[in-house]
């Protein structure tokens, strides 16, 4: 039941979410033989709950214990590698919105598929195109494992960098706290960038 008056308890949850506005996670960066970046991170699928509103607990399925999950950056031509570990009790997988491999795709029965529990896998493509993209689980039900928070939100920015702005990323979402009619939505929607 919704409490009055309360406030949620974001240490409690591990995440307040008004940082995780301008949260950009560059990656642990290298440089390749042929003078390009190597991003790389690693993503944990953990199952948590989490107070979503004062008094009202929501058992959710969180990319690195938050939601959304981590704000993934980089420049277009970046090779990306994305170490996936799968420690909740549900077989999971990401799903980078943007153009790679068919086997990079995160796609069940496509390349290694869907990831399950205990299991690890490692994402590897090029950044392309720039942009504002997302990424999520692609496990069935697809809206279950995005209303229950395996999503995040990936940028690509171009070769050339982009004018300086004050940035956030916001991704609009809803929990659905009576599981009535489970999840609904399909494909959380983001905005991005004001300039001052």
């Amino acid at each position: 039941m919704f409490a009055q008056g309360a406030t949620v308890d974001h240490e409690a949850n591990g995440f307040d979410p008004t940082d995780i506005l301008r949260d950009f996670d560059m990656g642990q960066t290298s440089t390749l033989p042929d003078g390009r970046t190597m991003r790389e991170w690693s993503i944990t699928a953990v199952d948590k709950e989490v107070e979503v509103a004062p008094g009202v607990l929501f058992p959710a399925w969180t990319l690195n214990g938050r939601i959304p999950g981590p704000t993934l950056r980089c420049t277009e031509g970046d090779r990306l590698r994305v170490r996936f570990t799968n420690t909740s009790e549900h077989p999971h997988t990401l799903h980078f919105h943007g153009i790679h491999p068919a086997d990079m795709d995160g796609v069940p029965m496509v390349g290694r598929g869907v990831i399950s529990p205990g299991e690890e896998f490692v994402y590897e493509f090029d950044a392309e195109p720039f942009g504002l993209h997302l990424f999520h689980c692609n496990v069935a039900p697809l809206a279950e494992h995005i209303s229950r928070g395996m999503y995040g939100t990936f940028i690509v920015d171009p070769p050339g960098g982009r004018p300086p702005a004050d940035e956030m990323v916001m991704v609009m979402h809803g929990y659905n706290t009576t599981f009535d009619a489970e999840a609904t939505s399909s494909t959380p929607s983001t905005a991005s960038r004001s300039t001052t």
